[in-house]
């Protein structure tokens, strides 16, 4: 299978440097990313599940055995110890009727997203919303990734939530989250039918394990390296310029690992409202 990214003409240095950013769903251009509606029954129920996680993560001997950059140590476990922070305030609501049950559990959301990164990518190189929006209307480029390759399918078990595609599901209705479902990225691939066009898929990871830092006064960038075989093609904007183009085929001729890609040219077809590929 081969899915699709979409860039900015700035953005040459993901395929110069062969690193890439998982972003932190805090800084998603949806407002209702982790924002469930919080139901708080069956919290005492679910006391027991956290804990029982908890200890089964600590003390699985093959994971530990993984290498560090795989387990690091215990994905699923960094993502518990978010979520306990704000634990003990959900155990006060035990009691509260379910009457009160609405948008809660901000904290325990914001910590998950504050600690995950997330590399969102796409179905189509062909989406007319998408060159516009994250392609600076259509004036970038979208890079065509080989997701057969190990660096997306290093999941460690059936249960693994990381470092593997996971297909987004569209929804109508604003997902409900009991407390028992507070582990894990399950949150992060539930979105609107509003953005169903976008055919997405999530490939997610701990932001601890990023191989660069880039500290920033709003938010940090975390960069992870990618073997650059991944890349199979780049398509150039509509609007693209020369000199866009000519910097992307100098990175493809000075790069060994680039010896097969290949380099597309996007067009506006002539009679219906699409764009048309052609190899330059």
């Amino acid at each position: 299978m081969y899915l699709f990214k979409y860039f900015e003409p700035a953005r040459l240095d993901v395929i110069e440097s062969g690193c890439i950013r998982l972003t932190q769903p805090i800084d998603f251009n949806d407002p209702f990313e982790l924002k469930p509606v919080t139901s708080i029954c069956g919290i005492k129920d679910a006391m027991p599940d956290l804990s029982s996680t908890e200890e089964n993560l600590g003390s699985n001997n093959k994971i530990d055995k993984l290498p560090i950059k795989v387990s690091s140590p215990d994905l699923e476990f960094k993502v518990i110890k978010a979520n306990k922070n704000s634990f003990e305030e959900q155990q006060v609501l035990a009691t509260t009727p379910p009457e009160t049950n609405g948008v809660m559990g901000e904290t325990s959301e914001q910590n998950q997203g504050e600690v995950i990164g997330v590399l969102c990518l796409t179905e189509e190189p062909d989406n007319l919303l998408m060159w516009s929006h994250y392609a600076d209307s259509h004036q970038g480029f979208c890079v065509k990734f080989d997701t057969s390759n190990y660096f997306f399918n290093q999941k460690r078990t059936k249960q693994d939530d990381f470092y593997h595609l996971r297909k987004v599901e569209y929804i109508e209705q604003h997902p409900i989250k009991v407390i028992k479902s507070n582990v894990g990225v399950d949150l992060l691939l539930h979105k609107s039918d509003t953005w169903s066009h976008e055919k997405e898929w999530r490939f997610c990871a701990v932001l601890h394990d990023s191989d660069m830092l880039i500290e920033c006064a709003d938010s940090d960038i975390h960069l992870f390296k990618y073997p650059k075989e991944i890349i199979k093609e780049i398509i150039l904007g509509a609007n693209a310029s020369e000199e866009l183009a000519d910097k992307i085929k100098t990175i493809i001729d000075q790069t060994p690992e680039f010896s097969h890609v290949k380099l597309t040219k996007a067009y506006i077809a002539e009679k219906s409202y699409r764009l048309e590929f052609k190899s330059l």
